[in-house]
């Protein structure tokens, strides 16, 4: 069974550092893992706790995700994914206790709630085939803000994701070989760039012109990874 790994990425806007994530990862004997990050954002006064349990395929079993903004909780919700539905149970500050049921017509391979660990692992659903080739990859996320502060409900999304190839980045944590992936989030917005290591999608990097922003793994703690 693989070692835990566990680590921290800096967020840096326009040159200035403007916040963290600290993550870690825990492998299970069944081939599955949880995720958990803990996701700060000085400039915009937010906090943001996410658990993750992902299948052996890296696909969401269940999740939970707690928002904080100005001092006060926006929402918490509990998501449960099921091979035909997905259940949203929530307590949000703009909506109130919340139940959302979202039929599935096929499994869900992505869940989006804004931990960059997270993000990285619609590269997965994505895949390494047609380079260059832009592919839409149907998911949820709670929020379809850039900072993922609004609406906090179960949103379908869909995600446009091309592969474009494999090199070697050098970060602060160390030089790695990664699997770099274009992301269009959404239609008007230009695309992000995302690099990851290995077959579970660690994060790397990840750039995007929207908001001139660079996020960046500064330190992983499993040698064994690299």
């Amino acid at each position: 069974m693989a070692s835990k790994i566990s680590g921290h990425i800096d967020y840096v806007t326009r040159g200035v550092r403007t916040g963290c994530e600290r993550f870690e990862m825990l492998p299970r004997a069944d081939g599955g893992r949880t995720l958990r990050a803990l996701c700060e954002m000085y400039d915009v006064d937010l906090t943001r706790d996410v658990s993750m349990n992902l299948d052996a395929q890296s696909r969401p079993v269940d999740a939970f995700v707690r928002v904080v903004q100005h001092g006060r909780v926006r929402g918490s919700s509990l998501f449960s994914v099921y091979p035909d539905e997905l259940v949203c149970d929530g307590r949000l500050l703009d909506h109130g206790q919340i139940r959302q049921r979202h039929a599935l017509p096929a499994p869900l391979v992505y869940l989006g709630l804004h931990p960059l660990v997270g993000d990285a692992l619609i590269t997965l659903a994505r895949g390494t085939d047609a380079p260059g080739e832009f592919r839409t990859i149907s998911s949820f996320t709670n929020s379809s803000s850039p900072d993922g502060n609004e609406g906090l409900l179960a949103v379908p999304s869909s995600i446009a994701v091309a592969y474009l190839g494999c090199e070697r980045r050098r970060v602060p944590a160390g030089e790695f070989e990664v699997e770099h992936h274009a992301l269009r989030w959404r239609p008007e917005w230009p695309e992000a760039h995302v690099w990851t290591h290995g077959p579970q999608a660690l994060f790397v990097e990840l750039t995007w012109s929207f908001n001139d922003a660079r996020y960046v793994l500064m330190q992983l703690d499993d040698e064994a990874t690299r």
